[in-house]
């Protein structure tokens, strides 16, 4: 079983943040750093927008958490997107 770590960026406040690793695994098809992230992460409109406001029209939220941005990473630290992964099982390699 392959296991990787979808690690997210949870807003608490302008100043404040910290991360979140969410843990994921596979035995036969391959999941994507983006699967993963849009599996788990819901993008909700923001309904206090307004042109020129200087808000994003939309929130990114994990549970009850704001996400600020993502990125993953394999059992040993290093940076994982999955797409090599899912190619080669695609291709039968």
């Amino acid at each position: 079983m392959k296991v990787f770590f979808l690690v997210l960026l949870i807003v608490k406040s302008p100043t404040g943040y910290y991360y979140l690793k969410v843990p994921f695994g596979y035995s036969l098809i391959p999941i994507t750093c983006e699967e993963a992230f849009n599996k788990n992460v819901n993008v909700i409109k923001n309904p206090n927008y307004k042109t020129d406001n200087k808000q994003n029209w939309v929130i990114l939220k994990y549970k009850d958490l704001i996400v600020g941005g993502h990125y993953c990473i394999d059992e040993h630290g290093k940076y994982y997107n999955g797409y090599k992964e899912k190619l080669d099982w695609e291709l039968g390699h």
